[in-house]
């Protein structure tokens, strides 16, 4: 155990490397530092369960995860003749990493209280640091647009940190901010003013930093979520306020509305997200039973002639702006309703455990504002958002 706990300590230190540590390869494949660690991390975890001969505990989320790992492999094997070797070992490939971060839930479940503690204390640095590096990247490196070539888009004058992204970001701030705050009752009744002062500016200034990466997606996502926290902690007369203050900030953020990217009115990227849609329905509409495969989805735009030139290099092209309707295009109506399971089941996990543990609170907020926010960028299916939520889902189950 001493080794696993060193593990994922580099593990979730290491996170505020996220994209600016991926390594791309051809065909879209990539591979981050965190991938590289969190394969350390399970084969050491499975090491100590084979040591012990001790067998992996029954737990809420077993049977969706599984479930939907084994029809993400199915729906790649029925599209085989769809695929030649090389994009069906990239599309699994990504079904194997989905599953590897989905196993962190079953390792951090099994922490002491001590561990957990300790867990919990590494993330608030660790995503501290992320909130740092966005702040560095706004005011000194304003624009991707050197990195256009590698299929990033420009973001100009935003927030997007290390993520390289600020939907993806602004998605990761939410829960951040949501796991700040959770500690701020316990450190206020303890009178440890220091934490509860230096956590209080760690909140504010994650709130800042979301508002900077100005997007829309990550907005709505704090709005719903911040409302669920309030009516789970009995704090109803404050949703208002709350909401009020949320919308008017937006007026007074600098450069709001003066450029296409900062405009929270702007139709580009809101047309842009049509666009995909539309795609993603005729994706479906001959492949609605079994989808095209998980993560074959680059692929299948690529046979029915969209995706554009640029399809094999674009990161968008791997996916459409819609979680749930990335699941129903590559696993089909089959493969959704194990998603929609799996999220029930997160839900379940937060309810069953809201007066035992605090981070319950957490989940469900996070796991309501993930279903609004993945309606327009895949967040439901980003590693850098999953690390989290599957690290918090093992922080929440109590042994």
């Amino acid at each position: 155990m001493g080794l696993l706990k060193i593990f994922i300590f580099i593990f979730i230190i290491l996170f505020p490397i996220a994209e600016a540590g991926r390594v791309q390869f051809a065909n879209g494949v990539a591979v981050s530092i965190n991938d590289v660690f969190l394969a350390c991390l399970i084969i050491v975890w499975l090491g100590w369960h084979l040591y012990k001969r001790k067998k992996i505990n029954k737990s809420v989320l077993l049977k969706p995860v599984i479930l939907f790992s084994l029809i993400g492999l199915v729906s790649l094997v029925l599209n085989l003749f769809n695929l030649t070797f090389d994009k069906f070992l990239i599309s699994f490939l990504y079904l194997a990493r989905w599953a590897g971060y989905a196993s962190l839930y079953f390792i951090v479940k099994e922490f002491d209280e001590k561990l957990r503690l300790k867990t919990s204390y590494v993330m608030l640095v660790s995503g501290f640091f992320v909130v740092l590096i966005g702040f560095v990247q706004y005011f000194f490196y304003p624009s991707l647009r050197n990195l256009y070539y590698l299929g990033w888009d420009e973001h100009l004058y935003r927030l997007f940190s290390s993520f390289l992204d600020p939907n993806f970001v602004g998605a990761f701030f939410v829960i951040y901010f949501l796991f700040t705050i959770s500690f701020i009752s316990g450190f206020l009744k303890k009178r440890d003013w220091f934490k509860f002062l230096a956590v209080d500016t760690v909140a504010f200034l994650t709130l800042v930093a979301l508002y900077l990466t100005y997007s829309r997606s990550a907005l709505i996502m704090l709005v719903v979520s911040i409302v669920v926290y309030l009516y789970l902690i009995n704090k109803k007369k404050f949703i208002l306020l709350i909401l009020l203050g949320i919308f008017l900030s937006i007026f007074i953020l600098p450069k709001s509305f003066q450029t296409e990217g900062t405009n929270f009115l702007r139709a580009t990227s809101s047309e842009s997200r049509v666009t995909t849609a539309q795609e993603a329905l005729a994706i479906i509409q001959k492949n609605p039973l079994y989808g095209v495969g998980f993560n074959a989805y680059r692929f299948a735009q690529n046979r029915q002639g969209l995706g554009g030139p640029n399809w094999e290099t674009s990161h968008g092209a791997a996916g459409t702006d819609n979680s749930f309707l990335f699941v129903l295009a590559t696993t089909g109506v089959i493969g959704l309703a194990a998603f929609l399971w799996l999220v029930y089941e997160l839900f379940l996990l937060g309810f069953i455990n809201l007066k035992k543990n605090k981070f319950s609170i957490v989940l469900i907020s996070l796991t309501a504002g993930l279903i609004f926010n993945s309606l327009f960028v895949n967040s439901f299916f980003y590693v850098l958002i999953l690390e989290w939520v599957w690290i918090l889902s093992g922080l929440t189950e109590s042994n």
